[in-house]
């Protein structure tokens, strides 16, 4: 009894590391890209999305598409440590 016990369990530990070792591959996918991917939702509208209204409205990616320029032009404009475009007459 205590052997079939043992083998029952050391199969289901098996068997669950290979499952686990294949849906690790099969992503495919590195972090930067699915922040990317996210970051492009977000500047089509398709992000934040809510449960009621899925898929988003075309009222809700208008909404949605002006935040994120609001944002994104914020975090532009209080961006330090580039070069600033700036017109040189010579």
């Amino acid at each position: 009894m205590k052997r079939t016990l043992l083998l029952l369990i050391a199969s289901l530990t098996v068997g669950l590391a290979a499952q686990a070792q294949a849906q690790a591959q099969t992503s495919g996918l590195t972090r930067a890209e699915v922040k990317q991917q996210l970051v492009q939702a977000e500047a089509q509208g398709l992000l934040p999305a809510n449960g009621t209204d899925y898929p988003p409205s075309a009222r809700t990616i208008a909404r949605n598409k002006a935040a994120f320029a609001e944002q994104h032009e914020h975090k532009v404009a209080t961006a330090y440590g580039g070069v600033a475009e700036t017109q040189t007459n010579h």
